[in-house]
């Protein structure tokens, strides 16, 4: 993992609770409505059709900070897991509308809307865009987490028949049993054509 920058912010640790956004498949699907999935795994690009996807790096935190100083620290229910992508267009300008993270019982967990990083990701045709998904895991679900990431939307089902990049994180059963006890604080990021690097905050409490 890259090293972090780090800065100091004051903040009041009344921090809002982000819950955990679960989906959970109610029957099987047919062959016809499932992606058509290539499997990776950190640090190795994901060839779709239309990009080029790699997760560059994953980073357990407690708490996502906002970019507005004025803002309250994101504390976790379980765990934060900070996901960093690097997504390039292969043939058009290309949008990403959906990134999820699955568990090894195939559980669905949607992007944190609290934690303030990213959402919607469009990359330019041959340009790389940087992005940064948080994600709030239950801390005995984080060992084999696979990211999902691709052109459809889980809120209009319009995965079904297209390519899908399915990343694993390499999340192992140690990690399990020592993210849970992180302390660490980093401030949201969303997009960049830059690559994004992690900014740790030091938060003290106050009041």
């Amino acid at each position: 993992m890259r090293a972090r920058r780090t800065t100091t912010v004051v903040s009041i640790l009344a921090a809002l609770t982000v819950g955990h956004l679960v989906i959970s498949r109610s029957q099987p699907a047919g062959d016809e409505d499932l992606p058509f999935l290539t499997s990776s795994s950190l640090g190795r690009v994901a060839h779709l059709g239309y990009a080029d996807m790699e997760v560059t790096d994953v980073t357990p935190a407690e708490y996502v900070v906002p970019q507005v100083s004025t803002e309250l620290a994101r504390i976790a229910s379980g765990v934060f897991v900070l996901v960093s992508v690097k997504v390039t267009a292969t043939s058009e300008p290309t949008t990403l509308y959906g990134a999820y993270l699955l568990d090894d019982r195939d559980r669905q967990y949607r992007a944190s809307d609290k934690a303030g990083c990213a959402g919607v990701v469009t990359s330019g045709t041959g340009v790389p865009v940087y992005a940064v998904y948080c994600f709030d895991v239950p801390t005995d679900r984080l060992a084999g987490l696979r990211l999902q990431i691709g052109r459809g939307s889980l809120t209009y089902s319009t995965f079904q028949g297209d390519a899908m990049a399915d990343i694993d994180l390499r999340i192992r059963p140690s990690d399990e049993t020592s993210w849970p006890k992180t302390e660490d604080a980093y401030l949201a990021e969303s997009t960049s054509r830059e690559p994004i690097e992690l900014q740790s905050v030091t938060l003290e409490q106050t009041g």
